[in-house]
């Protein structure tokens, strides 16, 4: 359906606000709810262009196994906001998995704080629910549920809902090609329209560089107006 250009950056507005601009950049992944044995840390890059502007974001991760089916870890985000790029917040997280299988279905629980820096909105506590499933040799299917509560000085009502799913395909012994989808649907205190949600579809590339290197690349384009035209997300893994 078409939308005058007008409309679509007044609804981009509006949502920037409501959001808050660093929301434009986005690190996360379609993550797997599998846990391995060992430590890991991570680093992740973002950039976004919508309406000829364009932000930036990264983020360092570290966790850590602490028991068969429990991790932890700990999280600190960077990016610009009124054009100042500066560390933004912590989270803290922990994992539990409950499914495991080699060829079935794989899930898990995970939780996440967030303790922003005083100048980064409210804090928030958000449960996720991980899925993957391997039907067939060399398909890898994924599906996540989130819902965040908010708190502190201007915290937004309701819980904030999002999903995202991933479907690739093993093209080499250590490389993965498919495509994903992100979206998130505002609160359940006021969904509003498809154009005043975030939802975005792409591409996605992902493997192994060595035995401990892992690598993800992926390209999302905007399907909704608050959504950004472009990103572009990347991540490096080293197992410890």
């Amino acid at each position: 359906m078409f939308v005058p250009k007008i409309r679509i950056r007044h609804i981009a507005a509006a949502a920037a606000a409501f959001h808050g601009c660093a929301q434009a950049q986005s690190t996360g992944a379609v993550a797997s709810p599998v846990i391995k044995p060992g430590a890991a840390i991570g680093v992740a890059g973002a950039a976004a262009f919508d309406d000829g502007e364009e932000g930036f974001a990264h983020r360092i991760d570290y966790r850590r196994t602490v028991a068969e089916r429990i991790r932890v870890g700990a999280i600190v985000f960077f990016n610009d906001r009124g054009g100042e790029y500066r560390y933004r917040r912590l989270a803290l997280e922990t994992m539990y998995q409950f499914a495991s299988s080699e060829r079935g279905w794989n899930s898990a629980i995970q939780f996440r704080g967030r303790i922003p820096d005083g100048n980064d909105g409210p804090g928030r506590v958000r449960a996720a629910w991980l899925n993957r499933w391997r039907p067939v040799d060399g398909l890898d299917l994924r599906l996540i549920g989130l819902a965040a509560r908010e708190f502190g000085d201007d915290r937004r009502a309701g819980f904030a809902l999002e999903t995202r799913g991933e479907a690739t395909w093993r093209v080499a012994p250590e490389t993965r090609v498919g495509a994903q989808i992100f979206n998130r649907y505002n609160t359940t205190a006021d969904f509003g329209s498809f154009d005043t949600q975030r939802h975005s579809v792409g591409g996605v590339v992902k493997g192994a560089l060595t035995e401990k290197i892992s690598y993800r690349v992926n390209a999302l384009a905007g399907l909704s107006a608050a959504a950004p035209d472009i990103e572009l997300r990347a991540r490096l893994s080293l197992a410890l």
